[in-house]
């Protein structure tokens, strides 16, 4: 693969590079997920209920830091499409929780391919000790950033 971009991308500020980097992998995953008749959008959550069923609606949101109508709008996506099931607790008929239906559990060993293989595509210029090192450190700036965005909403 060629450098096309030259040394510019070092010296941008950190939000557009993270920008850069979000919008390729929204591009990447759009034409991965196209033949299932998903999108980027439904990724995150559909992650999410591959490594851990049974989970409300409610927690899947904080969990993913996206707002709850957000995720109730992807769920109605994913059920529609008859991916994910919701199933209402008979001990609280306000709480929903969600599962992977049979056609859901088919495409998770895809899907997380398609997870793997672009989080291998994005750092292949990294060798794995700095895949680790980035990994650690991108995880760190998240968490501040979302430190910070709760102490806005705290005010």
């Amino acid at each position: 693969m060629s450098d096309t971009h030259g040394s510019c991308l070092p010296c941008l500020p950190l939000g557009a590079t993270i920008s850069i980097i979000s919008r390729t992998h929204v591009v990447l995953i759009n034409e991965r997920l196209r033949p299932f008749g998903l999108s980027a959008g439904q990724f995150p959550v559909l992650i999410s209920l591959i490594k851990k069923q049974d989970v409300m609606q409610d927690t899947l949101a904080r969990h993913l830091h996206i707002d709850k109508g957000a995720v109730a709008r992807t769920v109605t996506k994913l059920v529609t499409a008859g991916y994910v099931r919701r199933i209402t607790d008979p001990a609280n008929r306000r709480t929903v929780r969600l599962f992977l239906t049979q056609k859901g559990e088919a495409i998770a060993p895809a899907i997380l391919r398609i997870d793997r293989e672009w989080e291998e595509t994005a750092c292949s210029c990294l060798p794995p000790a700095d895949r680790e090192k980035f990994c650690s450190l991108t995880g760190a700036v998240a968490k501040a950033c979302l430190a910070t965005l709760e102490t806005l909403e705290a005010d």
